[in-house]
């Protein structure tokens, strides 16, 4: 199988008919394009930019793609809380995870039985 080698010229005409592909006005969508778009979102996986005014006004993205979008920002989120808390830390403040499993009550055996059950994304 031969390969194809592509110019910069275009590679770079390729990259903007690809983008163009993905932009839509506002006026497309409601002329009745809006049911056939949300189709290629969720079946196609395909992104959308939604164009108002020659402006970039929104973009349509497959729900599963939002949905880790959402949760990247909340880890990040939780990451600087994390990091802030941490800012100042002494080790004097700190317990040792032996310590408080035991004032916890638990057993290290409990504690592995128990972590095989656990399911950690």
């Amino acid at each position: 199988m031969s390969e194809v080698k592509l110019s910069t010229q275009q590679m770079k005409f390729h990259k903007l008919k690809e983008l163009v592909s993905h932009m839509i006005s506002i006026s497309e969508l409601s002329r009745g394009r809006a049911s056939k778009i949300i189709d290629e979102v969720a079946k196609k996986k395909k992104n959308f930019l939604v164009i108002k005014n020659n402006k970039p006004q929104a973009v349509i993205i497959p729900i599963d793609l939002y949905d880790q979008l959402v949760q990247a920002q909340e880890d990040y989120k939780l990451l600087l809380l994390a990091l802030k808390r941490t800012k100042n830390l002494k080790q004097e403040d700190c317990s040792p995870f032996e310590k408080v499993v035991e004032e916890a009550g638990f057993t290290f055996d409990e504690i592995n039985k128990l972590a095989e059950s656990v399911e950690i994304e």
